[in-house]
């Protein structure tokens, strides 16, 4: 006996779809270091420069005598001598996308009604990635060479103490790098940086010695963000689990469990060390090259920023949706686009984990 049932109504005979408006992005788009970093000064061309200027070790122990005269030229110094200028170029970061007319005007699923409307607010997520990615990148700046524009340098360049390229070029420049080497709590060699992919994980030990020769470099303890990626945010965690907490003898460490809400914490997010406090901040944009997806590189690393005017942004142009006129009837046209730069004062005074 024939019987109409739901396998054999089909949309070709009658049966509706059932849509619904609702829309999950499937990709991450928080960028936190774009959201928490401060803005300074709106720059006024395509190279923004500032100056850097160090101060001499402490001399004590030869002491002018009482009513000596000083020679007019071997006793005195020019204190200006060791200034030099640092400085990032203006990138421009700009996404575009059309709707042909009959498009903007059919009835489509979705949160927005209009195609054109949800097109804009997805290349705005889109745009805000590109820029915490370059933010968060190794690019060294370069000028506009005839074929991409101005690029600015990446906060990774700035953390290298290596670096003989961009922001420090020339050896005047490069005395003002991240600390390469120094000597740590334990008496051994200790840089500013850190080498995961080398190293492995790091360890308790290992960001103590990182936040000392951060301190030492920069002069100052304070207050102090994380930016870190997943793999790092572990670590990081793995510093309060009992494995690490509990040991034996003289060394015992007291690890106290509070259970009396039955919730078990199993996230850092906030260090209290000798020399200062630093709040965790999971960013998945750190270390990542153009155009690719979330690997190992960025996982791994994380980078240490005062929470002052050390490390800020210049913008140039905010970001701006400009719509295009439909010239030759394809549709409606537009582009978002924005111009800045990572500016940043002092190198010695910031951490990075590669």
């Amino acid at each position: 006996m024939a019987i109409a049932t739901s396998y054999n109504i089909t949309n070709t005979s009658s049966a509706r779809e059932d849509l619904s408006n609702q829309l999950k992005r499937v990709q991450p788009h928080e960028t936190p270091m774009y959201s928490t970093l401060p803005q300074s000064a709106a720059p006024k061309a395509m190279l923004t420069e500032w100056q850097a200027d160090d101060l001499g070790n402490p001399v004590y122990a030869s002491p002018e005598r009482d009513g000596a005269d000083l020679s007019f030229d071997g006793d005195f110094t020019n204190e200006i001598a060791n200034r030099i200028r640092l400085g990032n170029r203006i990138q421009k970061f700009q996404r575009q996308a059309s709707v042909s007319p009959l498009a903007e005007l059919i009835d489509t699923a979705g949160p927005d009604s209009s195609l054109l409307a949800a097109s804009k607010a997805r290349v705005l997520l889109q745009l805000k990635t590109d820029i915490e990615a370059a933010i968060g990148s190794t690019q060294t700046q370069a000028a506009d060479n005839g074929t991409i524009g101005d690029l600015m340098e990446g906060i990774f360049a700035w953390t290298n103490p290596d670096s003989t390229a961009g922001a420090f070029s020339n050896a005047a420049k490069q005395a003002y790098r991240s600390i390469g080497a120094g000597l740590a709590q334990d008496g051994t060699a200790a840089s500013s940086r850190f080498d995961a992919t080398t190293n492995g994980a790091i360890t308790e030990a290992n960001f103590r010695n990182l936040i000392q020769t951060v301190y030492e470099g920069g002069g100052k303890s304070g207050s102090y963000k994380l930016f870190a990626g997943p793999t790092l945010m572990s670590s990081l965690t793995d510093f309060s689990r009992a494995v690490g907490a509990v040991g034996s003898g003289d060394n015992a460490n007291a690890f106290n469990v509070n259970a009396g809400d039955g919730t078990i914490r199993l996230s850092v997010v906030k260090l209290i060390t000798d020399f200062g406090e630093v709040d965790v901040l999971s960013s998945l944009f750190l270390n990542r090259t153009s155009g690719a997806g979330l690997a190992a590189a960025g996982r791994n690393a994380g980078v240490l920023i005062p929470n002052d005017d050390t490390v800020s942004l210049k913008i140039m142009e905010p970001i701006n949706v400009v719509d295009l006129p439909d010239i030759g009837g394809g549709g409606d046209r537009f582009l978002t686009r924005t111009h800045l730069t990572l500016c940043v004062l002092n190198s010695r005074a910031l951490g990075s984990i590669v």
